[in-house]
């Protein structure tokens, strides 16, 4: 029997009219311009990134510094509220009264308000006061012009 490689008979090749034209063409650079692509749009992402940390740490120090200045406002305001307390303290009056050659009052006298001049007033001036403020004589929630028109309209003075 004969061996399969001998029986084996080439193939003709066809005729050099009959062929393709093959020619080798360059390489496609692809992958050259997609990693160079890649790389920029990395880089422009790392500045941007840094540029926005930047940022966030710059406004983080005057967030910092506010809240420093802030503090020591608040920490003045204490001070300020103290010393006032203690300038409004009914014994430092007393003694400042005293010094000044005042001598508390020994008397109290209340004013009493006739309705029908209160609804007088109420209708010159167009404006209802407070009944419960009027009742308890505190007319210290008034504003001051308030005040004024209700003490020139109980002495009948215009204001």
């Amino acid at each position: 029997m004969a061996s399969p490689l001998r029986s084996f008979r080439p193939a003709r090749l066809p005729s050099p009219a009959s062929r393709p034209d093959l020619r080798v063409v360059p390489a496609r650079r692809r992958v050259a311009w997609v990693a160079m692509v890649l790389m920029i749009v990395v880089t422009g992402l790392m500045l941007g990134a840094a540029y926005l940390h930047t940022h966030i740490s710059e406004r983080q120090l005057e967030i910092d510094a506010l809240d420093r200045r802030f503090g020591t406002a608040q920490e003045h305001i204490d001070v300020l509220r103290a010393e006032r307390s203690v300038l409004r303290s009914p014994t430092r009056l007393a003694t400042e009264a005293s010094a000044l050659g005042m001598t508390p009052g020994t008397e109290s006298e209340f004013v009493p308000v006739d309705p029908l001049l209160l609804a007088v007033v109420v209708a010159q001036t167009g404006q209802l006061p407070d009944a419960d403020r009027l009742v308890a004589g505190n007319f210290t929630h008034f504003e001051p012009l308030d005040q004024f028109r209700l003490v020139k309209a109980a002495s009948q003075e215009n204001p």
